[in-house]
This record gives structure tokens, C-alpha cells and sequence, in this order.
């Protein structure tokens, strides 16, 4: 049930993530947390409920603010794998 409300309420306060690929060449993400993990051939960004992992060759991060983080390069694969919870 608290995993039904947080969601509807996290998507009514406009707080889910958005990815959105534009081609092999760019990728924007919304509603970044921080960045975990940055070289040239992987991205790992953190969201509020998942993390994503860019892979691929001559990546770049540019426009990290207001929690959003765009990615350029060739990317070759985006890899989504939700956060463990804290105990």
C-alpha cells in the first residue's frame, strides 16, 4: 500500500525520472540525484528510485543542474536497475 501512495504521489509532484535517447548519440535524464560514476566509456547516474548505467565509447556529461544531466557520445547500451533499500 505505502508503494502504491509513494508512487502516485511522486507522479503527481512531477518526481519520476525521465530518459529520454536521441539516437546512439545523446541521452537526457530528469530528476538526476547525483552523478556515481563518470569516464569516458561509462556514466552511472543515480535517481530517487533507480540507478542507470550509460555505456559506450567518448562520453561526455554536460547541463548537470536543476536534476537534470544530459550525455553525449556513442552509446552502445543503458542499463536501468533499481536502488536496494536501506535497512
Amino acid at each position: 500500500m505505502r508503494k502504491g501512495l509513494k508512487r502516485t504521489f511522486m507522479s503527481w509532484m512531477y518526481l519520476d525520472s525521465y530518459i529520454s535517447l536521441h539516437g546512439n548519440e545523446s541521452l537526457r535524464l530528469e530528476n538526476c540525484r547525483r552523478i556515481l560514476e563518470y569516464n569516458d566509456v561509462l556514466v552511472r547516474l543515480q535517481t530517487p528510485d533507480m540507478t542507470v548505467e550509460v555505456w559506450g565509447t567518448g562520453l561526455r556529461v554536460f547541463d548537470y543542474n536543476d536534476n537534470s544531466v544530459l550525455v553525449t557520445g556513442k552509446i552502445t547500451s543503458v542499463h536501468l536497475s533499481e536502488r536496494r533499500k536501506r535497512t
